[in-house]
């Protein structure tokens, strides 16, 4: 659960249990280390529209080819936050061969 100034939003997590799970049993096998695992997340389901948009056209919009209103923004912010950490690691591969990552 999130919340901003006096918005409050829930995103569900189902696609991280079940990747999580699998990566869990990839970790049992020695395959996976779980400390260097990331979750990035992005919404792309907006439920409030832009300004001049109306709710129904919204929603009609998300029936439609072009549908998924925040799909292309929400692949901007995952790429945006998500190529920092990645330029990051792999930059300085040689200390973080051996180091895990932290906040």
């Amino acid at each position: 659960m999130h919340q901003t100034c006096k918005l409050l939003w829930h995103e569900p997590r189902e696609e991280e249990i079940g990747m999580l799970q699998a990566l869990s049993l990839q970790a049992r096998a020695g395959r996976v280390d779980m400390n260097r695992i990331l979750v990035l997340r992005a919404g792309s389901n907006f439920d409030i529209p832009p300004p001049g948009q109306t709710t129904a056209n919204l929603l009609k919009a998300e029936t439609e080819e072009s549908g998924f209103s925040g799909f292309l923004p929400a692949l901007d912010a995952a790429y945006l936050a998500g190529s920092v950490v990645v330029k990051e690691i792999a930059t300085h591969w040689a200390h973080y061969e051996n180091t895990i990552p932290s906040h």
